[in-house]
């Protein structure tokens, strides 16, 4: 009996129709792995969903403390203020708002004289303060403050010129420049104070009382505009 040879059509036929049939058996012989695997898959989802939500509402509360923590500092009242704002960096340190709270901590710390604590935190704010253009000067500048208190003159010198660096000439940068020629010039590195000096003159002529205030730190440790 000659061998019926099957058309394309029917081989096409026959092909969906070995496919539906294996599919199905496979379904049926791994129905269990395959709702397990969609249950994962649905579990990812709404575990992604729930991450993104929470992080919404975080950084909505993180703003809310903030914000009180700060009509809080500006009406002196340091304890509440100090409350909030070390539960916004605890609790909500990946936020924007979290991160920023480190740097009005540090203030408060230093208003109320713990210049420990406010090294400490502006020490966190300027490590991670590349979203805060801003206030990165200032809190350099902080930082600089708290370890010239504790004699710490080196490190204070360096945080000084990082304040000028980054303040890119605002109303602020004559005050870091008198903190950097002070700081220097008690290290005794003329060279450097005279650049420093050269440029308060240059940039800032308008300034007098920082002017004034440089050249007094300055004969204090025997260095002039020009070498004697």
């Amino acid at each position: 009996m000659t061998e019926k040879k099957l058309t394309r059509h029917e081989l096409k036929e026959d092909f969906l129709v070995t496919g539906a049939f294996r599919a199905r058996q496979y379904l049926l012989e791994n129905r269990e792995k395959l709702l397990w695997g969609m249950a994962a898959l649905v579990l990812l989802i709404l575990a992604a969903v729930w991450f993104m939500k929470s992080r919404r509402e975080g950084g909505a509360q993180a703003e809310t403390i903030l914000t009180r923590a700060n009509l809080e500092l500006q009406t002196q009242q340091l304890p509440l203020a100090l409350q909030d704002l070390r539960l916004l960096v605890e609790k909500h340190s990946g936020t924007r708002a979290g991160q920023e709270g480190l740097y009005y901590l540090a203030n408060a710390y230093f208003q109320l004289g713990d210049y420990d604590q406010a090294e400490h935190y502006y020490g966190r704010f300027v490590e991670r303060s590349g979203n805060f253009p801003v206030i990165t000067a200032s809190a350099y500048a902080g930082l600089a403050i708290c370890l010239e208190l504790k004699g710490k003159t080196k490190a204070a010198a360096e945080n000084f010129k990082k304040a000028v660096e980054a303040s890119q000439k605002s109303s602020q940068t004559p005050d870091y420049l008198v903190g950097a020629i002070r700081t220097h010039a008690a290290l005794g590195d003329s060279a450097q104070v005279r650049s420093f000096f050269a440029r308060l003159k240059k940039d800032f002529p308008i300034y007098r009382e920082q002017i004034n205030q440089s050249l007094l730190h300055m004969g204090m440790h025997g260095i002039y505009e020009q070498p004697q």
